[in-house]
């Protein structure tokens, strides 16, 4: 483990975007969330991704991307191109900070302090560690914690993708709280006794006050096991005049009574930016040699993120590191160049928020095909105390689905409201599964017939070929134009897209979501392309004979497909579509000519 001077966390990612390109699933994992900058960071990766000539396009709509954060920290998320799901336990505070990567040859992930906010990656110090161990390989603590988001499909699809890693050479150690706590492991794993103790408690962001930064138990519990050391603590500094500092003095007064030395204070300025880094650093002699045992992660330095049982503690992920004490010291002396006695400066104590919420909701999935909202439960008794509302209406919910609901102003979350009052509402996501993402990512989901053609790979009215991707937008990001063409150039177009998706589908190489997504896109442009409900004839001969190239699609992949599986499923999709052509409501003429159309297709076949 290498410690470097201060970088930037996100151009450390955008380097490994523009060497590798696009990812096969992004899974982030924190406490607080910023939907924004979320949102904004993903930008900046898709454009790296492309600035390295090994992306796409500028977007990873088509990528299963997830977050997964603590429920009284969500409050909103757009409907874009990544899914927010929420920790189901509620009793146990979801506290890591994990950012994973799965690309075609090898994963790529960090870890640390940092919470998914603007604050955490962009101004805040904080511990932040890069992890590229060069093939599909994570610590087996972390595949567990993944096992625990089964049911999120990023971390499903990189936990089946990757195998387990071992450390078995190193003295660095990857844990997690899932099992046992990280604090008595760390204790348990200390080599000899300490005669220095380096504890570095953080700052609250704004919503992240649910406890302590260094609280009483743990505290106490470092100075009996290490009462010969010398203290060294750092804490946030609120104020220079009159010198003051966050934390209980009474705490380190009450220490003090215990130790052998007086505890000394190292006041943290605010710049160039708020502490928020949790360290605990035992400094021991071995040898001739100093090394610095050190626990550094998500943990603060408190019983319930270090010492509670399994079933009440927070779920945190740490490191245990072995490292020489002089790789490590210019770290501490850039956080506090003061060194003070506890009676050399004010003590202001955290303000601890806790909110009673309201949260009875366990998942709620929403079809933009059928235009329906699932609602699953954590006690389906609830649902009576229930009240959910979706962009300041009550929703309609008959035992646990919601007809007709329809997205409004790129709102992607639920507001849940106990009837008979006494807590806070709760803010619920709504998740979309990952292959209809793209049917989502613009306001207008009420598409036309030729709406959903435009979606699929077109030509422009020059004539030029252009690839466009499933979310209905060219390379540039520009809208699909919307052209009146002849009859010859719809036609021409109409094959063109039809190539585009036989191509496209018959891809070995492409991604499980997008070839779903293309399915989808394509069985959606049959369905609206229902010559019955036409207004006028010419329409209706449109909207036929874009169902017979469809058929005819189908009919070409059935014979052609990669696997027999494959073949099969296009044969009776072919069957289907057959069935359902349209051609008996046509003019009298018109269906005599389509018809015999048909009936020499068929028979070709």
């Amino acid at each position: 483990m290498q410690f470097e001077s201060p970088a930037s966390l996100q151009e450390r990612w955008c380097e490994i975007f523009r060497e590798i390109g696009e990812p096969q699933a992004l899974l982030a994992c924190t406490y607080t969330f910023n939907a924004d900058f979320f949102s904004e960071l993903l930008d900046h990766f898709a454009q790296a991704a492309c600035e390295g000539g090994a992306g796409k396009d500028q977007s990873f709509a088509h990528v299963p991307v997830n977050v997964v954060c603590d429920s009284s920290q969500y409050r909103r998320h757009p409907v874009r191109s990544f899914n927010v799901t929420l920790w189901p336990e509620s009793r146990r505070l979801f506290h890591p900070k994990l950012f994973i990567i799965l690309f075609n040859d090898e994963v790529v992930w960090s870890d640390g302090s940092l919470n998914l906010t603007r604050q955490g990656w962009h101004h805040n110090r904080e511990i932040a560690m890069l992890h590229r161990p060069g093939w599909k390989g994570l610590p087996g603590e972390l595949r567990e914690l993944l096992k625990s988001l089964d049911s999120v499909a990023a971390a499903r699809i990189i936990l089946e993708s990757t195998s387990n890693v071992s450390f078995s050479d190193s003295s660095d150690e990857y844990l997690t709280s899932l099992h046992v706590p990280i604090g008595k492991r760390f204790l348990a794993s200390v080599q000899a006794t300490p005669h220095e103790v380096h504890l570095v408690a953080p700052f609250f962001e704004n919503d992240e006050d649910a406890e302590e930064g260094l609280d009483e138990y743990w505290f106490r519990l470092l100075t009996k096991e290490c009462r010969f050391a010398q203290f060294h603590i750092y804490l946030p500094m609120i104020e220079d005049d009159p010198l003051t500092v966050q934390g209980s003095k009474e705490l380190f007064v009450e220490a003090e009574r215990h130790l052998v030395n007086r505890i000394i204070l190292h006041p943290v300025e605010r710049s160039p930016g708020p502490l928020h880094a949790k360290i605990a650093c035992l400094v021991h002699i071995p040898g001739r040699i100093k090394r610095a045992h050190m626990l550094v992660g998500s943990p603060n330095m408190t019983r319930s993120a270090l010492m509670a049982p399994v079933k009440k503690g927070n779920i945190e992920s740490a490191w245990i590191l072995d490292v020489r004490w002089e790789d490590v010291k210019r770290l501490f002396r850039g956080l506090g160049v003061q060194s003070i006695s506890i009676n050399e400066a004010k003590f202001v104590p955290p303000v601890i928020r806790r909110k009673n919420i309201w949260a009875p909701l366990k998942q709620a999935v929403y079809d933009p095909m059928r235009h329906e909202l699932r609602i699953k439960w954590k006690d389906f008794a609830d649902s009576r105390k229930t009240i959910i509302l979706y962009a300041g209406k009550t929703l309609s919910i008959k035992g646990d689905i919601c007809l007709n609901f329809k997205l409004e102003n790129d709102t992607g979350w639920l507001v849940t409201r106990k009837r008979s009052g006494g807590t806070s509402d709760g803010f619920f996501p709504i998740e979309i599964p990952v292959e209809s993402l793209p049917f989502c990512q613009s306001n207008v989901l009420e598409r036309t017939p030729d709406d959903w053609l435009k979606m699929l790979g077109s030509v422009t009215f020059a004539g030029a070929e252009v690839n466009r991707d499933i979310s209905g937008k060219s390379k540039n990001g520009e809208a699909a134009v919307n052209i009146a063409f002849k009859w010859s150039e719809r036609v021409r177009d109409l094959s063109s897209r039809m190539r585009y998706f036989a191509e496209g589908y018959s891809d070995t190489a492409l991604n499980i979501s997008v070839q779903k997504s293309l399915l989808k896109l394509f069985n959606q442009i049959f369905n609206s392309h229902d010559p019955c409900s036409a207004e006028n004839s010419d329409e209706q001969v449109w909207r036929a004979w874009v169902r017979l190239e469809l058929w005819q699609t189908a009919v070409s992949l059935a014979a052609h497909s990669a696997t027999r599986k494959d073949c099969a499923d296009w044969r009776n999709r072919a069957r289907i579509l057959h069935r359902r052509l349209g051609v008996s409501r046509l003019e009298p003429v018109i269906r005599s000519q389509i018809k015999g159309a048909v009936n020499a297709l068929k028979g070709a076949v």
